[in-house]
């Protein structure tokens, strides 16, 4: 990667290179100190939450240790840039999976919180990747993608938000997206309580 146009950086750091196998994972603590994530940030970031804590489990105190698992980068990185990448025997699944997603955004649509081009891609590419490596079952990998691209986003005190919801929590419990719908029902929960919402406890 070069910079720009910009000698000054060019001559410190000449022609860096990002390699392949660079992978970028960040944590936060979502509290009352920490600025809100744009929803740039969030379209181009698979968010998973840990807030589930059970205070009686415990170490297992085991002595064995786990089989080794070797993992190269070209299980890890992305087969896909665009959806013209995606094989031409895939375009029955991507077309499903798309109808799917075109019923989500049509009610994330009722509180301008739809997504574009860009997420659906990522969902696409997910949803591929986990059919191709036989990782999770179709609904829970899913249910992971509303759970991780799209619920992240919404936010809001506006009545629109709390009816929009209520339509998404619908689909979700129709289809059995059971880590959503818990999710959404926390959401429509805390704007009964709060007259405000958002995905982040």
């Amino acid at each position: 990667v070069n910079y720009g146009n910009d000698s000054a950086a060019a001559g410190r750091y000449g022609k860096l290179i990002l390699p392949g196998n660079l992978y970028i994972v960040g944590t936060v603590n979502m509290d009352e100190t920490t600025f809100p994530f744009s929803k740039k940030v969030l379209d181009r970031a698979n968010t998973i939450e840990f807030s589930y804590v059970d205070l009686l489990s415990m170490p297992s105190f085991s002595t064995e240790t786990a089989p080794k698992v070797t993992v190269d980068n070209d299980f890890l990185a992305s087969k896909y840039i665009t959806l013209n990448d995606c094989d031409a025997a895939d375009k029955g699944y991507i077309s499903g999976i798309c109808t799917t997603h075109s019923r989500v955004n049509g009610i994330l649509e009722m509180a301008n919180a739809h997504i574009g081009y860009s997420v659906r891609d990522e969902i696409v590419f997910y949803m591929l990747n986990n059919k191709k490596a036989d990782l999770l079952d179709e609904k829970a990998a899913f249910d992971n993608q509303i759970m991780q691209k799209i619920l992240p986003r919404i936010q809001g005190s506006s009545e629109s938000i709390k009816k929009m919801l209520e339509e998404l929590l619908k689909i979700c419990d129709s289809e059995k997206f059971e880590a959503s719908a818990k999710k959404i029902n926390f959401m429509i929960k805390r704007y009964d309580e709060d007259g405000f919402t958002s995905y982040w406890l």
